[in-house]
């Protein structure tokens, strides 16, 4: 695939929130995956295992995907497979620990509001690190107005949000949301040092395999109840990491990270809306508004910013 596709000003915003429309979708497909294989709860092995199982054969779809193409593996420098590496352990490996260790000792909302956090951390960092992704008051207004949003859906009137505070739960979700952020930043740096497919592909399957690694020190291995449902969730949740990975990845190696990762506000909104449609959550007025407000910060930062 072109590398020009990823720099067309009229489709990088269609395939960003087709991206975050993506991830959306994988958050009530998980549940449905979890209540289909019977993984309780309290299973944070089964859970760790669930994602080593689905970024290791997303990984190896990206990989064989590349080599049709005919992508050569191709290293630039000797010490690209320690960027490698790192992209795998930071972006894979360690996001999804700290994000499932958090979830079990929070409520659902707030690790959405902090989880969201991630792609405000990639537009900070980008900017402090980037050239050519220079912090503005455009990009500050749109930061703004996609965290009013998120707030919005979550923040429900009488209830102490941020109490009991712990390194545990807040801080793990915390930690995940800043791997997620440097994630995007390494994207950068790999993308310089070999073909993005094939990273993408490989730091996935690589992520993949070290979570599946680290359950055997989590939890002892409890069987899974495989039904021809449960493997059709694992199939698309597969897929949905295979294609939101491969496509994220390119448009953060070939634009200022600002102006791809403010789409991932669109993650917890659309969330509630697919859980709503597909678990029969409740859906309200103001997921709708909160998505507004969201729409308004990327079009803010895309439409106004030019740096």
């Amino acid at each position: 695939m072109s590398n020009s596709i990823f720099k067309n000003k009229k489709l990088v915003p269609v395939l960003a929130f087709l991206c975050a429309a993506g991830w959306s979708l994988a958050y009530p497909l998980i549940k449905l995956g979890y209540s289909n294989l019977n993984v309780a709860s309290d299973d944070l092995g089964s859970k760790i295992r669930f994602a080593g199982i689905r970024f290791l054969m997303a990984g190896i779809i990206v990989i064989i995907f590349a080599l049709l193409q005919k992508k050569k593996m191709q290293i630039k420098e000797g010490k690209s497979w320690l960027w490698l590496l790192m992209f795998a352990i930071v972006n894979i490996s360690l996001h999804y620990c700290f994000s499932y260790v958090g979830l079990g000792y929070l409520p659902s909302s707030r690790s959405t509001i902090l989880d969201s956090m991630n792609g405000f951390f990639a537009i900070i960092l980008s900017c402090l690190i980037f050239a050519d992704d220079k912090f503005t008051k455009i990009k500050a207004l749109g930061c703004v107005l996609g965290f009013s949003g998120i707030l919005l859906i979550n923040i429900q009137l009488g209830q102490a949000m941020f109490s009991g505070i712990s390194l545990r739960g807040d801080g793990m979700i915390l930690l995940n949301a800043l791997c997620g952020a440097f994630g995007g930043i390494l994207t950068r740096v790999v993308s310089k040092k070999m073909d993005m497919t094939l990273a993408t592909g490989l730091s996935m399957a690589i992520g993949g395999m070290i979570l599946c690694i680290i359950t055997f020190f989590v939890h002892p291995y409890v069987g899974w109840n495989i039904t021809a449902k449960s493997i059709l969730i694992i199939i698309s949740l597969v897929l949905i990491s295979a294609v939101c990975f491969g496509i994220y990845n390119q448009l953060i190696a070939c634009n200022p990270i600002s102006k791809i990762a403010i789409f991932n506000a669109f993650i917890p909104i659309l969330g509630v809306i697919f859980s709503a449609i597909i678990l029969g959550e409740p859906m309200k007025l103001k997921y709708f508004v909160a998505g507004m407000l969201v729409a308004l910060g990327v079009y803010v930062i895309n439409k106004f910013d030019g740096k």
